[in-house]
């Protein structure tokens, strides 16, 4: 039995709607997002990834589609329910599938400094890209994780006011010990940046990049009209092994990315953004589950030497 859904119905649900016969499938363990199930399905020809996720909203995978559909290299496409939609629904969530892709995150591996210059232009692609209007203009112009973060922190707070085992009593502490940063997140941002828009990936980090013949960006899910420091500043400091870890490796980035001035105004706002949904997100993970001593030690790293501490600098 596969977590939150059987393979059975699985197998029902791919066949009814994308005409897919899966021979087997294994479920993929990977990620923050705990509203999102991914497999590996395969079928008597072929592979696919597919995912069944509460998470953001439709508009991520449109602006997939259309990017896959425009030839952009690295934007692996959306296979068509047998209606030729791009999703199905089931238990109120979306259910997509796309082709396999057989390699590593560059999380895992990294990347050398000639992919990172590859990576700087695919990213450019996706920002030089201009969907149709309507499109357009449904697109998310904020995060919709951001928008459920401080109901997630008030229960954050009352549950560490009488914290029950070792866990949540080592986060009560860490909350305690870095309390001046966590009231920072949520009482103190900085400005908007009212810079022109583009179509940004929302979470662009080396966790969703794949590598095989190239690199494939990945769970389009957070999609945002926004300025593109939103997607830059993952390259820019305080992510860790999931960004540019030496200036060789940033110099790379930004070379494959072209010109640019960045506005670091508006890095400053989306590097608070982020540590915000970062620190209460895993921090809300490390109480409810699952994997509760890993998102506390992620937690932690956020705080000491992670994007939290660069945020509010």
């Amino acid at each position: 039995m596969l977590a939150g859904v059987g393979e059975t119905l699985l197998r029902k649900w791919l066949l009814a709607d994308f005409g897919l016969e899966a021979v087997e499938l294994a479920l993929v363990a990977y990620g923050a997002d705990v509203a999102a199930q991914v497999w590996k399905a395969s079928t008597a020809t072929n592979v696919y990834a597919v995912k069944w996720s509460g998470a953001g909203t439709n508009t991520g995978h449109q602006v997939a589609a259309f990017l896959a559909d425009s030839g952009l290299p690295g934007v692996p496409e959306l296979i068509r329910t047998a209606e030729g939609g791009l999703w199905s629904v089931h238990a109120k969530k979306r259910l997509t599938v796309t082709p396999w892709i057989d390699g590593p995150r560059a999380a895992q591996t990294g990347l050398t400094d000639e992919q990172w210059s590859e990576y700087g232009a695919l990213l450019r692609r996706v920002h030089d890209a201009e969907p149709p209007p309507r499109l357009r203009d449904a697109l998310p112009k904020h995060s919709h994780i951001d928008a459920r973060t401080p109901a997630l922190a008030e229960e954050v707070r009352t549950r560490l006011e009488t914290p029950e085992g070792d866990v949540e009593e080592e986060l009560a502490a860490v909350w305690k010990q870095y309390d001046h940063i966590i009231t920072d997140l949520l009482s103190n941002r900085p400005p908007a940046p009212t810079g022109p828009r583009v179509v940004c990936h929302g979470d662009p980090h080396l966790g969703n990049v794949l590598i095989n013949d190239g690199l494939h960006l990945i769970d389009w899910d957070d999609v945002i009209y926004a300025p593109r420091e939103q997607d830059l500043m993952f390259m820019l400091g305080g992510m860790g092994d999931v960004g540019p870890t030496t200036p060789a490796q940033l110099d790379a980035f930004l070379a494959g990315y072209g010109p640019h001035t960045v506005d670091q105004e508006a890095i400053h706002y989306y590097r608070h953004v982020r540590a915000f949904e970062d620190v209460v997100g895993w921090s809300h993970q490390a109480i409810t589950g699952p994997k509760e001593p890993y998102a506390l030690q992620v937690t932690k790293g956020i705080l000491t030497k992670g994007l939290a501490a660069l945020a509010v600098q």
